[in-house]
């Protein structure tokens, strides 16, 4: 099976994104626009569909709904988000279908796939993965990501209170996979922090310019920059030291997959992110809720 996420925001019909989105949770199912009402025919095969959308919209435009014919099936979960930012999951029972009646059309959901349910997350239940997979504005995509596939199942296991998903050990899990891009930040400021380095919290703000923020060592009073990433993006360290180490200032880098790219340097220390896991699993009490609910899920044993 295989786990996707599509933005629910059809810009037609009724043009209320909140009322199309509401309309796909009463009835069960996730989709899209492209309508091609003018066939006369409210149910259109594939074949019927693909020749009147490549005619009133181009082969190109309509990507979107030949990405779910081609790819969701039966059994795969999917996760969506509300107007507000609320995130579900729900399983697909069937494959694309078309769809333009009345009430379709007015919502503008007529290419779309039925679900057994559609079900609501906390905001502690959503993978860091999971909430970077919103940014692009592709309407559809799959996360192919081993870990996302083992965790997204135990959770509709646990939200549809079922055994649907056999589960295999997750003794491989990613912590990194879980954090989103501000508790990795939050991560690396406890583990320096306790390491002696002082977050002076002025300079986090969302406008910084090339770094997350400052830090000052509270016996030498040296003053250092953090730079954090994650994902695949990686970290020169020549360019780093260009930037700050240069004119003196110490430079702690930080990329989740340990993507760090140029040559060593004196002022610039890269920090293992083997390291700094293995901190984060020794030191539960010091950590906020938000990142101590994943280590305690990725340590933890999944059910049979």
């Amino acid at each position: 099976m295989t786990v996707f996420r599509i933005h629910i925001r059809p810009t037609g019909g009724g043009n209320d994104q909140e009322a199309s989105f509401n309309y796909c949770l009463k009835q069960g199912l996730v989709g899209m626009g492209w309508p091609v009402e003018e066939t006369g025919k409210s149910r259109l095969s594939w074949d019927e569909y693909i020749a009147a959308a490549k005619d009133k919209y181009g082969y190109r435009a309509v990507e979107s709904p030949r990405y779910m014919n081609r790819n969701v099936k039966a059994n795969d979960l999917i996760w969506t988000r509300d107007t507000n930012g609320k995130y579900y999951l729900g399983r697909i029972t069937c494959p694309w279908e078309y769809l333009a009646d009345e009430v379709s059309l007015r919502f503008d959901i007529v290419n779309f796939c039925r679900c057994e349910r559609i079900l609501p997350c906390r905001v502690d239940e959503v993978p860091g993965k999971v909430v970077a997979c919103f940014r692009p504005p592709r309407v559809i995509q799959a996360i192919r990501d081993a870990t996302m596939t083992t965790y997204s199942k135990i959770l509709w296991n646990k939200l549809s209170q079922t055994e649907h998903y056999s589960l295999e050990s997750q003794a491989d899990t990613d912590v990194y996979a879980f954090l989103d891009d501000q508790a990795t930040e939050n991560a690396v400021a406890i583990y320096l922090q306790m390491r002696g380095w002082l977050l002076l919290p002025e300079t986090r703000k969302a406008d910084t310019m090339g770094y997350e923020y400052i830090l000052i060592q509270r016996e030498t009073l040296e003053k250092a920059v953090v730079q954090v990433k994650t994902g695949n993006t990686s970290l020169d360290q020549d360019e780093w030291w260009s930037n700050f180490g240069k004119n003196g200032v110490k430079i702690f880098l930080f990329q989740s997959y340990g993507n760090y790219t140029g040559s060593k340097h004196r002022e610039v220390e890269c920090i293992d992110p083997v390291e700094l896991q293995t901190f984060l699993f020794s030191e539960r009490q010091v950590l906020p809720q938000s990142i101590r609910y994943w280590v305690d899920f990725v340590t933890s044993t999944p059910p049979a």
